[in-house]
C-alpha cells in the first residue's frame, strides 16, 4: 500500500483473480509438522504512548510522499495517533488508533494541501526480519462499511531506500480495507505490481467483518500463506513465480507498516466515487468530520 503505481493493495481489476492454489480454495488444516516458533517482536500498545524503541512516524512533506491520489497527508500528532485504554474497545490491553481528521485546507512541510489528516507508523530501521509469521489483531473502522476509508497492515523490503526503490524492494499487503465487506491481501515486486495478478479477497465466511479478527502470513523460502484468525485464506509459492517468469525478491529484510488512507485511486476503482473527494463518498467524509471514524490495532507479533 505505498507504491507509485496505479492502485495500491492489489489492482482494482484485479483484486478478483488470483493465482490458482488448491490452498487458496481450501482452509488451512493444522500446522502438524510444522516447528514451534518463537516470538521475536511483540507490541500490545500497552504504555502510554506509541512506543518510538519500535515505530517511527511517517510525516508526508518530511519523510514520506504522497501516492495512489490519497486523499490525506500523515502527520506526527496526538491527534491522529494515540493509544486508547478504553476498556470499551475490546482490546487486551491498550490499542493502537489512527484516527484521520477532517482539516480543511492543511498545509503539509513540503507545500502540499490536504483536507484530511492522519497517521502512518513503521518498523524500518527499529525492527526488520527475514521470513517468519508476522500478524496483527485489528478492528476496521466504522463497522467496516464506510466506503472509501483505507485501512492497511504490510510490509516493505528494506532496500528501498539501499537502491531498489518500489517495487523492486518487494510488498506483502496482509491485509487492505476500503470499506466494502472484504479485505485482501497481495504481492508486488518488478513484474507484478500495480495490477498484480498476486492478489486475493478474503470474503469474512460467516464471520462480522465488523469485529475484531487476526490477520497473519507466514512466510518462508517457499512463498507466503495468509491467514484470517488461523483459517488459511491465499497462498503462493515461489515455484508459480518461476513459472510465471516472475522475479522472487523476498529473501532479504521487510518492515511492518500501519497507516490509515482515505480515498485515493484504489478505493476509487472499486466504489467510482469522483466527488467530493476521489474514492471517498460524502457519507464517509462526514464520518471523518464526526471523529468516529478510527483504525484500532490491540497488538503487532513477529515469531520466528
Amino acid at each position: 500500500m505505498t507504491r507509485n503505481r496505479v492502485l495500491a493493495g492489489g489492482a482494482v481489476l484485479a483484486l478478483f483473480v488470483s493465482l490458482p492454489s488448491a490452498a487458496a480454495a481450501h482452509p488451512s488444516e493444522a500446522h502438524e509438522d510444522v516447528k514451534p516458533r518463537a516470538e521475536v517482536f511483540f507490541d500490545d500498545f500497552s504504555g502510554s504512548e506509541l512506543d518510538r524503541s519500535k515505530w517511527q512516524v511517517e510525516v508526508t512533506g518530511e519523510n514520506f510522499g504522497t501516492v495512489n491520489n490519497e486523499q490525506q497527508a500523515y502527520v506526527d500528532s496526538p491527534e491522529t495517533i494515540y493509544i486508547d485504554h478504553d476498556g470499551g474497545t475490546g482490546a487486551q490491553n491498550g490499542a493502537l488508533a489512527l484516527h484521520p481528521r477532517f482539516k480543511q485546507g492543511f498545509q503539509a512541510p513540503d507545500g502540499g494541501t490536504y483536507d484530511f489528516v492522519s497517521g502512518r507508523v513503521k518498523t524500518e530501521d527499529k525492527y526488520e526480519f527475514t521470513y517468519g509469521s508476522y500478524s496483527a489483531r485489528i478492528k476496521l473502522p466504522e463497522n467496516a462499511t464506510a466506503s472509501g476509508l483505507w485501512p492497511a497492515f504490510w510490509s516493505l523490503g528494506t532496500s528501498i531506500n539501499e537502491g531498489e526503490p518500489w517495487p523492486a524492494c518487494g510488498e506483502v499487503d496482509v491485509m487492505e480495507h476500503v470499506g466494502e465487506p472484504w479485505t485482501s491481501s497481495a504481492m508486488h515486486g518488478p513484474e507484478y505490481n500495480g495490477n498484480t495478478p498476486i492478489t486475493h479477497q478474503q470474503n469474512f465466511e460467516g464471520k462480522d467483518p465488523a469485529d475484531w479478527h487476526t490477520y497473519r502470513v507466514d512466510w518462508t523460502p517457499e512463498g507466503f500463506t495468509f491467514f484470517l484468525d488461523d483459517t488459511q485464506t491465499y497462498q503462493v509459492t515461489k515455484a508459480e513465480f518461476d513459472a510465471n517468469g516472475w522475479t522472487w525478491v523476498f529473501d532479504d529484510p521487510q518492515f511492518m507498516i500501519l497507516n490509515f488512507a482515505l480515498g485515493g485511486q484504489y478505493p476509487q476503482g472499486v466504489n467510482g466515487v469522483t466527488e467530493p473527494y476521489p474514492g471517498l463518498p460524502q457519507e464517509s467524509v462526514d464520518k471523518v468530520k464526526a471523529g468516529t471514524a478510527r483504525y484500532l490495532v490491540d497488538w503487532v507479533k513477529v515469531e520466528q
